[in-house]
């Protein structure tokens, strides 16, 4: 069975960056996996809301929606000249919807396949917490103008919990193919079960992998940092990661941890929750 790769992107207010696009072609080359775009392009923006005291809102509506367009234009043949020099299948999928209800589009379009790939950037964080907690498969997110390698070593930030279990199964794949699993525990969080986790690793080695298990300390650093600091030092390719948080009337609420590995993103990351 071919993984299913999807890519959503975004035009407006922002368009999504070149370096996803890239990134997402590279990863799915290296996975042997399809790859769909979603280009979701504005119906109904929020001009008027944003700038009440400006009289010609239907002059700033229309280059909105422009804007969009042209956007959308520019990240379809992006996506089609990636994916033809890398010798992958892509598929290009343009949607409208009215700006509030994009988020809730992408949401549903990113139930259908095996992962979603975004960008940590401060433009894509309100779709990119909706994806999180709504959509119910993994995101690998990128940091901002990095370049995608293949992935040999896969890092596990381990913690036991039932969200890193989530995101071990939507991890999968990249686990399979890795050539190396490393587990690392930070000693200053809360007690450690280590036993669950000698069990998880046992069960890796018994499926034929190569497993490691690192104990760090933060040494005074966010959690977040550390486990990153410790995954880099060791020549990670992927950080695996379980999200906290819950939805109260549809606003998102993150954990700390989660909200702070995210706003300062150094290495590919595939969280699930």
């Amino acid at each position: 069975m071919k993984p299913q790769f999807h890519l959503p992107l975004i035009t407006y207010p922002s368009a999504s960056s070149l370096s996803v696009v890239q990134n997402a072609v590279d990863l799915a080359r290296h996975q042997k996996a399809d790859l769909t775009a979603s280009v979701l392009q504005i119906k109904t923006p929020l001009v008027g809301q944003s700038s009440p005291w400006v009289d010609d809102v239907e002059r700033l509506s229309s280059q909105a929606k422009r804007f969009s367009r042209d956007s959308g234009v520019a990240l379809s043949e992006a996506v089609c000249d990636y994916a033809n020099k890398a010798d992958i299948r892509a598929v290009i999928q343009t949607f409208e919807a009215s700006e509030p209800l994009i988020p809730d589009t992408l949401v549903e379009i990113s139930r259908a396949y095996d992962l979603s790939i975004v960008e940590a950037s401060e433009t894509m964080m309100p779709l990119l917490e909706n994806l999180l907690f709504e959509s119910g498969r993994p995101l690998v997110l990128f940091p901002a103008n990095h370049v995608c390698s293949r992935i040999d070593t896969v890092a596990i930030a381990w913690d036991g919990s039932a969200p890193l279990s989530t995101a071990l199964t939507g991890a999968r794949l990249f686990l399979e193919s890795a050539s190396k699993i490393i587990l690392i525990s930070i000693t200053n969080e809360a007690p450690m079960n280590e036993k669950a986790r000698d069990r998880y690793a046992n069960v890796l080695r018994n499926s034929g992998l190569d497993v490691e298990v690192v104990v760090a300390r933060a040494n005074g650093e966010e959690v977040a940092v550390a486990i990153q600091s410790a995954a880099r030092a060791l020549h990670a390719d992927l950080l695996v990661a379980g999200a906290y948080g819950h939805s109260k009337m549809r606003e998102l609420v993150l954990g700390g941890v989660t909200r702070s590995l995210l706003a300062d993103l150094e290495m590919p990351v595939l969280v699930a929750h």
